[in-house]
């Protein structure tokens, strides 16, 4: 007779895997039933644990300036030497949106 842990295992296997309980329990050579009755039985006991997945990225710095044009209405706009931070332009945007209305 198969241990708890048995099943335990069995079930952290599939999960880890990725695959599903039907193909592990052909390629195990167990009874899928007997897989999902497990599973319902130890369902408190074995919880997925969650993955994160982080991927290294490395950000190339610009050294040239680059230049802006922010169209304040139709036919006015401002011309910047450089990009402007995202505060700065969401500061302006709310402005002229209170002056349009």
């Amino acid at each position: 007779m198969t241990d708890t842990k048995d099943w335990a295992a069995h079930l952290a296997a599939i999960e880890a895997e990725g695959i599903s309980t039907q193909a592990y329990a052909r390629r195990e050579g167990i009874s899928a039933a007997t897989l999902y009755y497990w599973r319902r039985r130890l369902k408190p006991a074995v919880q997925p644990s969650p993955t994160v997945s982080l991927v290294p990225v490395q950000v190339k710095e610009e050294t040239a300036a680059q230049r802006c044009t922010v169209w304040l209405a139709p036919g006015v706009r401002l011309e910047l030497g450089a990009l402007p931070p995202a505060s700065w332009l969401s500061a302006v945007t709310a402005a002229v949106s209170r002056q349009v209305r």
